[in-house]
């Protein structure tokens, strides 16, 4: 049995309407996260654009979902951490097995240095959890400076340790990219 429904003028009228908000404010809403991708995309891309590996730090943040300059800082921070660790316990490792007493100093001093870096870096992230660009980029850089510390006083390092130092030097560069809001 089939039934036939009768609108009243009204109530198409009402429905016509009621569709029409429906869809505007799809569209609305579409609209503005088309605008908060391209003002991420616009942040990542100045950010990005200031370091000395844009295809590293656009990888890192391509997946990203934050759409401030402080939440970015706070990704990249978790990631300058972890590469910091990371690089901190080789630098333990290679002390540990190290027999010449001239080379294990260097180890002993590079050790001090990335601890300290990996402080900087909790520091940094807590700065850019707080919006405060200024104090994060000034961790970031005692952080950078302390990793160039450790580049400096080994010498005829071990591959994995010279790829270590750069890699986490990369990461605290675009760490820095990121706290830093002026002018490009």
């Amino acid at each position: 049995m089939i039934s036939l429904v009768i609108f009243s003028k009204t109530e198409k009228n009402k429905m016509a309407f009621s569709y029409s908000f429906k869809w505007l404010s799809l569209l609305l809403a579409a609209a503005s996260l088309i605008t908060i991708a391209s003002a991420d995309e616009a942040l990542i891309e100045s950010i990005c654009s200031t370091t000395g590996n844009t295809p590293l730090c656009n990888n890192i943040l391509k997946t990203s979902v934050v759409s401030e300059r402080g939440g970015l800082g706070q990704l990249l921070t978790n990631v300058a951490l972890r590469k910091v660790h990371k690089s901190l316990n080789l630098v333990r490792q290679l002390a540990k097995i190290s027999t010449d007493f001239r080379t294990k100093n260097q180890y002993d001093a590079c050790l001090e240095v990335f601890d300290d870096a990996f402080d900087s870096l909790k520091e940094c992230k807590k700065r850019f959890s707080e919006n405060n660009l200024n104090d994060a980029n000034v961790m970031a850089s005692a952080a950078l400076t302390d990793i160039d510390t450790c580049s400096d006083e080994v010498t005829n390092a071990p591959p994995q340790l010279t790829d270590a130092i750069k890699e986490s030097s990369n990461i605290i560069r675009i760490v820095l990219a990121a706290s830093y809001d002026g002018p490009a």
